[in-house]
């Protein structure tokens, strides 16, 4: 194949991908802009329950990133976000179960790292590490059994927990 038609395929191929990233905010937890405070954008991406969805929603973020994420006991591939965190994430918070692999591989790479038992020591840690044109990003990568009945419940705490703040 030529150059110039491969350049024009792999063109469109990455409009197509932004044109499908950029529908997912008509999603309910998908990234979702629940509220902006203080200049802070505040992301729902409850529906984010595995890695490859997180990567996707930190990958559209153009600002830096207070990264929440879940903890679970199954699991995960935590490598594929090396490079989105050394160069998008500040600090991450995660919460729910103790979680030690994400601590170890990320902790040295952002500003701040914390671990919280619950999304609401979550949602405030968040609050009191993010400034003026941050985005809070709640993107878990894990399913919610542990401690929600489903995604949207989850996401709906998020929502609730980002609205008593404003």
């Amino acid at each position: 194949m030529e150059k110039s038609k491969l350049i024009q395929q792999t063109g469109k191929l990455q409009q197509i991908r932004v044109n499908n990233l950029q529908a997912f905010h008509d999603i309910a937890h998908r990234m979702q802009t629940v509220a902006i405070i203080n200049n802070v954008e505040w992301i729902n991406d409850s529906k984010a329950t595995d890695t490859d969805t997180s990567y996707l929603s930190l990958e559209m973020i153009g600002k830096p990133v207070v990264w929440i994420i879940g903890s679970s006991d199954t699991h995960q591939n935590y490598e594929v976000f090396d490079k989105l965190v050394k160069y998008k994430v500040k600090s991450i918070i995660c919460f729910g179960k103790p979680e030690t692999v994400i601590k170890y591989r990320f902790a040295t790479w952002v500003d701040a790292y914390a671990h919280k038992a619950t999304l609401e020591e979550a949602v405030a840690c968040a609050a009191e590490w993010s400034k003026p044109g941050d985005a809070v990003l709640f993107s878990p990568a894990t399913s919610g059994f542990d401690d929600f009945g489903d995604f949207r419940e989850r996401g709906k705490t998020f929502e609730n927990l980002v609205k008593q703040r404003a």
